[in-house]
Parts: C-alpha cells; structure tokens; sequence
C-alpha cells in the first residue's frame, strides 16, 4: 500500500527536510491535495504545529481534509492526552502517537486499553534511538522502545520513521527487523526517503505492508506504482 502524506503547519501543506520547520521542499493547500489523494485507501496527516506544542492545533483544516477523504486517514502530531486521541479518532479512522508512549507509559497504556484497534504507534529515529517532541529530543534505543510497547499491544498498525532521510528522497533506511515489530501490529508501514518505485520495492521486500510518502509525491516519481 502506497499511502501519501500531508503534513500540516500553520494551516498549509509542508514536507520539511528532516523535520526541519523553515526547510521546505513544497508548500500547498492541504484541501487541494485531500482531492487529489481522495482515491487513495488510507490518507497520513500529521499536526507539525501539534507535535511541536504537545496538543492538536490545526483542527480546522484537518476536518477539512478528513471530511473530503470521508475519513478515511490516521492523524497524528501532539496526541499527547486521553482528549486528543478522542479527538483524531472523531476525525480518522486511526490516531497516530510517537511521543505519548515514551513520555507517559500509564496514560498511553490506559488509551490503548481503551482504542488498541484504531491505535496506531509511531517509532520516529535516528541512529538507533527513537526521537519525540517533535523529534527535538531523544527518547531510548529502538530495541527498548519496541519492548515497552509490546506491554500494551497488539495495535492497529506500527510506523517507523527513518528521520535522517525524511524529506530527502535519500533512500529506504530501515534500522529494524520488521519481524520484530510483527508482535505489536499485523501492520507495519515504513517512512523516510522513499523517492521512487524502486524505493517502494525495497520496503516491500524488507517486509514493510506499505509506505508512507511525501517527498516522492512532489519531487520524486511514484507514477509506474500508484494505482489511485
């Protein structure tokens, strides 16, 4: 599965170069892309303004673009309290949290309890070790985050990020055995780099269920595999 992503800051689409808010490799409307994505069978939306503050902070606009897709996304980006996954699960059919696991494991493990199916979890690294805050601090190794989360699952799904190439179309970097992850979702999705078919081939072959993408979407080539 090829799912495209639309990142939100200040109300616009971005792709950051590695995250980085000010480097850009496209601005745009993010109800614009939500028409021309609303074929595709699972849209990703991240709040970049909401993961950076610690809430949701552009709700209006993401209603927006889940009203187009039908709700047919997983939204993620500051879904650090009870509310704000009650929030992205009214608006998506799945919420995404990367930084609420690692910074409160009784509150994300209560929520899971709660929302396991529709609970998607995110592990965003670099060099082995997980980032969060958006992906301005350092968390604990990939290993260990892996094994904290396998107390509370099985999820929806599993998204590993490979922030040194986020953005870059640098190529697929997986540092995880995707065997590994199988125990905590049937479904594991693989982001960062990705720039073309090829790209999306290798990420199949290491296991991956699909791929999340952005930079490919704007400046690379996806036209011989995306079939929506």
């Amino acid at each position: 599965m090829i799912i495209p992503s639309i990142d939100i800051e200040g109300g616009r689409a971005v792709k950051r170069v590695k995250g980085q808010r000010g480097i850009y490799i496209y601005m745009g409307d993010p109800v614009e892309l939500a028409h021309k994505f609303r074929r595709a069978p699972l849209v990703h939306i991240v709040d970049l303004d909401g993961a950076e503050a610690g809430g949701p902070v552009n709700t209006a606009v993401i209603g927006e673009v889940s009203r187009i897709l039908e709700g047919r996304c997983q939204l993620g980006g500051g879904l650090r309290s009870a509310e704000a996954v009650e929030a992205a699960l009214y608006l998506c059919r799945y919420a995404v949290v990367g930084s609420l696991p690692f910074r409160n494991w009784p509150l994300f493990a209560q929520i899971a309890g709660k929302h396991r199916e529709r609970l998607a979890v995110s592990l965003d690294y670099r060099a082995g070790k997980i980032l969060i805050g958006g992906w301005r601090e350092e968390a604990m190794s990939l290993d260990a985050a892996v094994e904290l989360l396998s107390r509370a699952g099985p999820y929806a799904a599993v998204i590993v990020t490979a922030v040194e190439v986020e953005g870059t179309g640098g190529g697929v970097r997986a540092e995880v055995d995707v065997r590994t992850l199988r125990r905590l979702a049937p479904r594991v999705y693989y982001a960062g780099g990705v720039k073309n078919c090829h790209d999306v081939e290798q990420a199949l072959r290491l296991g991956f269920d699909g791929v999340i993408v952005g930079y490919a979407l704007y400046a690379g080539d996806l036209s011989q595999c995306i079939d929506w």
